[in-house]
């Protein structure tokens, strides 16, 4: 899966702010379809330009598009699930106890970036006609025709990351996405990406892992949090944790009931 693209501008594309990319539009609109889906130029990011850790959602869904229109810029990213998201960083250790994710999705934050692995929104004509942005949404946007325009997307905003980057956490853990980014990632760093194991893999001195999304919509996500390993989405919760150690980029107090675990 090879991908050539024109050279990624050297400005950092992580910088706080709207981003002026319109790689995937060829007219000055701001929304087009492709097949079934339908794409709005509203690239983004927040948070630090040179980030330790990196948090990508998949795109921005109807709530987060609306907000991007009509809100305040910092509100925008994982709106009505950020409850759930500090939650799961607090117990990654990605943040402090008594921190709430909000206090690091801002101009001056010097640690962690957000953002999505598609900078600009996407939905998709569901079996009822109307457009969705959950679902089959994620899985089906690395497999259909939208895939061209992931890839691009993923070239320009993941493909050469700042070498402050030491994790990634990509927020979704169906096995089809799972899969799916890898042999995205793959495609773009060669002969630097290696597996880790079955939520993450790494290139270079970065450790990509897949982690629980906090949308309400994910009934998966309590067990996820639990990580009762004998349940699949604990288990892959389990095997998160040690890869997220391994990068060296937060201290995880409580590892230590980890590392006898048969399951890693």
């Amino acid at each position: 899966m090879d991908i050539t693209l024109a050279p990624t501008p050297t400005a950092n594309l992580l910088q706080h702010g709207r981003l002026a990319c319109r790689r995937c539009f060829s007219s000055d609109g701001n929304t087009q379809t492709i097949g079934k889906w339908q794409m709005v130029n509203d690239p983004a990011a927040w948070g630090s330009a040179n980030p330790t850790i990196l948090i990508l959602g998949f795109s921005k869904g109807f709530t987060q598009a609306n907000a991007f229109r009509t809100g305040r810029f910092e509100d925008i990213p994982f709106k009505d699930m950020r409850t759930r998201l500090t939650e799961e960083m607090r117990m990654l250790g990605v943040i402090g106890k008594s921190e709430i994710i909000d206090q690091r999705m801002v101009a001056t934050e010097t640690e962690i970036g957000f953002g999505s692995l598609v900078r600009c929104s996407l939905s998709r004509v569901n079996k009822k006609g109307v457009l969705a942005c959950t679902g089959e949404v994620m899985p089906k946007a690395l497999t259909e025709e939208i895939s061209a325009n992931l890839k691009t997307c993923a070239k320009t905003f993941v493909g050469d990351l700042p070498s402050s980057v030491r994790l990634v956490l990509m927020l979704g853990t169906t096995d089809s996405y799972i899969d799916g980014c890898r042999e995205v990632v793959r495609s773009l760093h060669g002969p630097r990406f290696s597996e880790i194991n079955d939520v993450s893999y790494r290139t270079g001195h970065v450790v990509w892992v897949h982690i629980s999304h906090p949308s309400g919509l994910n009934g998966n996500h309590p067990a996820w949090m639990a990580g009762d390993a004998s349940t699949t989405s604990g288990l892959k919760q389990h095997l998160a944790i040690k890869a997220i150690a391994m990068s060296g980029a937060v201290r995880l107090q409580h590892f230590d009931r980890f590392k006898s675990s048969e399951a890693l």
